[in-house]
């Protein structure tokens, strides 16, 4: 059965949070690894995002919210809302009942603990919508095994943030994310989008001056086009195969509380003046 999420850290980030979406609620993204069989079908309604990397790595993704996927983001979160402050009204009128019993009875009112809070659309906490519209892409369920790993997902079609390299270790998220700058790119429908390789990414010394990020890496061999000495899998011969149109997709939140670092420079893409993400594709 595919995973409406595809991915048990969204589930695990949406159980972790106060409210969560529901069976009911609407699905953002589905997800799902291709399978490495010696015959692939593909769906012509599904975008899909090969990478490959020179080790298993895992990869997460985030959905950038259509006008229609935001609108019915903010219904979600208004109707949790409203449930809530019904709550809040009803834990309110009981304590102000206790309270005022214990006044009468000249007893401590210390049992009784703080007054509720009311839930406002300031305060209300709910799980975000890049938490609900990610996708984890490897270490384990590769495409291909020769040579390098290759990684091949169907998604629904879309426009993707690349959140970081982390995945789920237990109950855990371990990695890091590229939330002090990272890349987006466009998954069409019936189209194979190479996000390139993967080369190991090493850490560096900080640039002089710029404290941005704990933890720089070197940026060779990232997401770069992959060579004549790396043809495309013989089973995807028949598909339509771009290269993913990199943008900057500027800093994201660090929502797992994770290692923060951020996607080396790109030529033709981004680079870095101190904290500042300079745009390169303008124009282009």
């Amino acid at each position: 059965m595919r995973a409406l999420l595809l991915s048990a850290a969204v589930v695990a980030a949406a159980a972790a949070s106060p409210v969560g979406a529901k069976d009911k609620d609407p699905v953002f993204v589905e997800s799902a690894a291709v399978k490495d069989k010696p015959a692939v079908t593909f769906d012509p309604a599904k975008a899909y995002v090969l990478m490959r990397s020179e080790a298993q790595t895992p990869l997460y993704l985030m959905k950038v919210p259509t006008a229609e996927d935001q609108a019915a983001y903010d219904r979600m979160r208004s109707e949790a809302l409203a449930k809530a402050q019904e709550k809040y009204r009803k834990k309110l009128a009981n304590y102000e009942r206790d309270l005022a019993a214990a006044k009468a009875a000249k007893t401590s009112t210390a049992a009784l603990g703080d007054r509720p809070v009311e839930p406002t659309d300031a305060n209300f906490q709910f799980t975000p919508f890049n938490q609900l519209a990610a996708v984890g892409i490897g270490p384990i369920n590769r495409f291909a095994k020769a040579g390098v790993s290759t990684y091949l997902h169907e998604v629904t079609p879309g426009t993707y943030r690349v959140y970081g390299f982390l995945g789920l270790m237990g109950n855990a998220m371990m990695g890091s994310c590229f939330c002090m700058g990272s890349v987006q790119f466009d998954a069409k429908p019936g189209v194979i989008t190479d996000m390139g390789v993967v080369g190991k990414t090493e850490p560096v010394k900080a640039p002089s001056g710029d404290s941005s990020y704990p933890t720089p890496l070197s940026g060779e061999g990232l997401f770069v086009a992959a060579g004549p000495d790396m043809p495309i899998d013989p089973r995807l011969a028949s598909q339509t195969v771009v290269r993913a149109n990199f943008r900057p997709a500027g800093k994201l939140p660090n929502y797992f509380g994770l290692t923060i670092t951020r996607i080396p420079e790109i030529p033709g893409v981004l680079r870095y003046d101190r904290d500042r993400i300079v745009d390169l594709t303008r124009g282009n």
